[in-house]
């Protein structure tokens, strides 16, 4: 008898999803859902809706002037499915949940210590020696350590861009999310840089469920699962990995989308 594999089911499935500021609107009727493992990537042109979407997956959207949204949002989070918008979830837990990294390094002004010890302070119970313990933890998770080690008193904001980055992903890291969001991590790095965020992101995969927002068709088709094309507000395709890795797909998204 053949053996039937069941996949996993979805960590995120969005419904009828739509946010408009001001009464523009920027997301119209989404519906779609996230792959359990493996990294899924969002690209598109400017303006098409990737980084309000993104932004919709943990409700940040609603911080800013002239929001109004309608539809339905489930993510699998402490092991269950839960729909973000019911009245009994608190953002502030849900946030901490599912962190964000922005495309530009939004450091505390002070040290690189700081960065790390205050979030964990404010948000957890633990102990001066217990956040000491996380904050080397996630400073080696993301390849860190070795570079501030002797440094930790230092302004956060002397190290070079891809530090400030990793920096700001161990973070989030610290307060232990579930799922990652990603802000065009890369956007504002060089290229040898980029390559080393990617390979951080490759090994980060295994450990966390990651969504990316991505300026990059190369980036997308080296470090996606599965990628969602986005066009207008609207989502024009959603490919499996090795769809997007065809050069005749490849020619139709240049032409159609971007």
């Amino acid at each position: 008898m053949e053996q039937i594999i069941r996949q996993p089911d979805p960590f995120c499935r969005i419904v009828d999803l739509q946010v408009a500021f001001y009464r523009h609107l920027i997301l119209k009727r989404i519906n779609l859902s996230f792959p359990a493992d493996g990294i899924t990537v969002i690209i598109g042109p400017s303006g098409s809706g990737k980084t309000t979407l993104l932004r919709s997956l943990n409700r940040l959207n609603e911080q800013f002037q002239g929001y109004s949204g309608c539809g339905d949002i489930e993510l699998m989070l402490n092991g269950f499915h839960q729909e973000i918008h019911r009245p009994e979830v608190s953002v502030n837990e849900l946030r901490r949940r599912v962190g964000m990294v922005f495309q530009t390094p939004n450091l505390l002004p002070s040290s690189i210590a700081h960065n790390i010890l205050l979030p964990l302070k404010l948000v957890t119970q633990q102990d001066k020696s217990a956040r000491e313990d996380r904050m080397h933890e996630v400073l080696q998770e993301v390849h860190l350590w070795d570079e501030v080690k002797d440094r930790l008193r230092e302004d956060a904001r002397r190290l070079s861009g891809g530090q400030q980055q990793r920096l700001c992903l161990a973070r989030t890291l610290a307060l232990k999310p579930e799922i990652l969001l990603l802000d065009e991590p890369t956007a504002s790095l060089d290229y040898k840089t980029s390559q080393r965020i990617e390979a951080l992101l490759c090994e980060l995969q295994h450990h966390y469920r990651i969504v990316a927002v991505s300026h990059s068709l190369r980036q997308a088709a080296k470090i996606a699962k599965e990628i969602v094309v986005m066009s207008e507000g609207r989502v024009v395709y959603q490919l499996k990995q090795e769809d997007f890795s065809s050069p005749h797909m490849l020619q139709q998204l240049l032409e159609e989308v971007f």
